[in-house]
This record gives C-alpha cells, sequence and structure tokens, in this order.
C-alpha cells in the first residue's frame, strides 16, 4: 500500500484534532489562541521531517534519484562518472592578409556573439597570403561549436604590417567537438543500463557500455562475430554533435582507444562510423500549408529519425538487446506518421520516398532534403 504524504494544511489540521483529543478542555480551530498557533507549528516540522524523509526514499534508486547530486553516488558505485563539458576545437582558422603578419601562441579571436578562441600555436608570413592555424575555444560547451566561414574578430595576440587589416575564419572544417556536461537524465539512463546489464566478459552490452562512457557518445551499435567467433564491429552514434549522428575519424579513434583499454585481450575489434543513407522527402497536399505547420513537420521527422533510425548489420533479433546492429529496413509508415503528428497538420501526402527504405550493413538512414510540394 503506498504511503500518502498528506499537506501542510492537512498536517496541521491533524495537529489540532490531536490537541482537542489530548488535551481536554482546549480548541485548536479558534483564533486567536496558543494553541492553535502551536499545532501550525508542530504540523509544518512535521511536514519538513516527512518530505525530507520522501526526498531520501528516492535517493534509493537510480531511476528516482531527485537531482544530480544523488545520481553521482549511483554512478561512483560502478565507475561511471558523469561526462564533463569540453571546448570546441581543435579547429583551423584561415587568416587572409594583404601583408606580412605575426600570430602568437595564446592570441586570441572573438566571434561576434563574444565567443572566444583561442591560438594553440603561432604562425607568421612575410608577405600576402593564407595562414592556417589551430584554435580551440576559451570555455567549455557546445557554444563554442562554429560553422565553416564564421567570421571571427581580433582581441590580442597579432601583429601585421599596412594599412588593410587581416581577416579571419573559421577553415573549411569547422570547429567542432564542443560539448556541454552530460544531460542528467542521458546520465541516468547510462547507469541504469549498467544496472541492468552486468559485465559479463565482453558481452554485446558491455561494449555498448564502454563507448558509451566516451564524450558525445549518445547511441551505440554492436554487431557480435561479424567476422566470425572472437570479433566485434560497434558503430558509435553521436546525436547533437553532428546533424546526422555521424562520427568523424578523430571521433572514431577515441572510442577505439577507450574500448581497447578495457575489453577482454584477443578480441578482433572493428569502431567504424556507420554510413549515411539519405533519405529526401516530398510533402504534398499540406494542409494548412503555412510556415508554423512546415516547422513543426521538420521538427516531427527529426524526431523521427532520432527515435527509428539505427545501424544495420547482420547479428540476429533478441528483444532484448536492442543495441544489436541487426537486418533493418526505414519504414515509409514512420514519416506519414511523424507528418500527421505535426502540431496543426490536417491532411498531406508523402509523395517521396516511395517505399520502404532497405538498409545494408553499416548504414543508417538520416534526414535529407524535405521538399514541400505546394507553395505557401
Amino acid at each position: 500500500m503506498p504511503f500518502y504524504i498528506q499537506s501542510l494544511r492537512e498536517m496541521a489540521e491533524k495537529a489540532r484534532a490531536a490537541y482537542r483529543a489530548n488535551l481536554k478542555g482546549s480548541d485548536a480551530s479558534i483564533w486567536p489562541n496558543n494553541v492553535y498557533v502551536s499545532a501550525k507549528v508542530i504540523g509544518g516540522m512535521t511536514f519538513e521531517v516527512i518530505g525530507f524523509l520522501s526526498y531520501i526514499s528516492r535517493q534509493k534508486f537510480a531511476h528516482t534519484a531527485p537531482d544530480l547530486d544523488s545520481l553521482l553516488l549511483h554512478g561512483a558505485e560502478f565507475g561511471l562518472p558523469i561526462k564533463s563539458a569540453q571546448p570546441a576545437g581543435p579547429g583551423k582558422v584561415v587568416a587572409t592578409t594583404a601583408a606580412a603578419i605575426a600570430i602568437e601562441a595564446g592570441a586570441q579571436f572573438a566571434r561576434s556573439d563574444g565567443v572566444i578562441y583561442l591560438a594553440t600555436a603561432g604562425g607568421s608570413l612575410t608577405g600576402a597570403g593564407e595562414l592556417s592555424f589551430d584554435v580551440i575555444a576559451a570555455a567549455d560547451g557546445k557554444a563554442g561549436n562554429a560553422e565553416a566561414g564564421t567570421p571571427l574578430a581580433v582581441v590580442s595576440g597579432v601583429t601585421w604590417t599596412g594599412d588593410t587589416a587581416p581577416t579571419f575564419a573559421v577553415g573549411a572544417d569547422g570547429i567542432t567537438l564542443g560539448l556541454d556536461q552530460e544531460d542528467i537524465e542521458d546520465y541516468r539512463a547510462r547507469i541504469l543500463f549498467r544496472k541492468r546489464n552486468p559485465p559479463h566478459g565482453g558481452s554485446p552490452a558491455d561494449y555498448v557500455i564502454w563507448a558509451s562512457a566516451v564524450s558525445g557518445v549518445t547511441r551505440v551499435y554492436v554487431e557480435p562475430r561479424y567476422a566470425g567467433p572472437g570479433s566485434v564491429r560497434v558503430w558509435p552514434i553521436m546525436d547533437g554533435l553532428y546533424a546526422d549522428g555521424i562520427p568523424q575519424a578523430a571521433d572514431i579513434a577515441r572510442v577505439r582507444l577507450a574500448i581497447e583499454a578495457v575489453m577482454p585481450a584477443g578480441v578482433r575489434l572493428a569502431v567504424q562510423a556507420a554510413a549515411a543513407r539519405v533519405v529526401n522527402i516530398t510533402v504534398s497536399g499540406l494542409t494548412p500549408d503555412t510556415t508554423a505547420v512546415r516547422e513543426a513537420v521538420l521538427a516531427e521527422l527529426r524526431d523521427a529519425f532520432l527515435r527509428r533510425s539505427r545501424v544495420a548489420g547482420i547479428a540476429d533479433v533478441h528483444p532484448g538487446m536492442p543495441f544489436l546492429a541487426t537486418p533493418a529496413t526505414f519504414s515509409r509508415s514512420w514519416l506519414w506518421q511523424a507528418i500527421a503528428n505535426a502540431t496543426g497538420e490536417d491532411r498531406h501526402v508523402l509523395a517521396a520516398p516511395a517505399a520502404d527504405i532497405s538498409l545494408v550493413t553499416g548504414e543508417i538512414a538520416t534526414l535529407g532534403t524535405v521538399t514541400f510540394a505546394s507553395s505557401i
């Protein structure tokens, strides 16, 4: 039988009733009355104590831990620290100059919104040209990520000759890898996964746990025995860090090193980036065809790909292990449903794709171009 925590008012009324029952001739319901005040104080103190006991009881379990401090204690029991924030970079910045230029190590550059980047190494040119150098964000977090071509302004550490100031812009690969501290619910999910999947000498779940501990990794798909006994292939996904969630070569190397440090000896390990199977979508007859409804459709489609897309592989389907890379098809019905779920949508026709998308090993369905056939 669940324990019902009474409200503050109910506890005060209960204290007043106790006075009437045990202190004959008193009436704690009449004001002004010192017994009335005493009952209210007792009710308030009892409410605070019961509330604190409820808070403590929720701390006992990872799935009900009410705050990060209590959840960190659960993670510490399993050696699972929260993934900390990290700065964006290193990334390339290109200086374009009409005269000699010198950049010091530690030179500072500012984005228009005030985000600061630091040069990790100096460089110079004796004349006109372009100079590429590495930078890293001065502060941790996703805010430091920048797209290619983003202009930067000099704060300090740069000298040049001539009357024309050089220009600075983020290089073609952008500045990435900036991460915020792991979300508390994502951290809770990792702890619960570890509790439900105890270490088992290199089971598929073990590889999920090991890879998920790497900063930026949000999902992991595992294909055991992909090349025979003793082999395992891992596909990490980094939702939020990249538009399609597919990690870059440097990310793959980080995940591989993390797994190699803890995996059983003799395992033939492959850590790979999934191949994007881009799904272009055409929606016709959207009613009402407004900007707001279109944006709602796009949001629902992004969410559908995040929830439904998975890396395909050759592993056997197991209902208790949804992280296995099994044969996969991205259903056209999921797209139709996502569009129908959009706020304000009354009707639509999904013109493309015309059929389900069958994936080959190593592929993951990603959202491509969304075209609305009629104009607003």
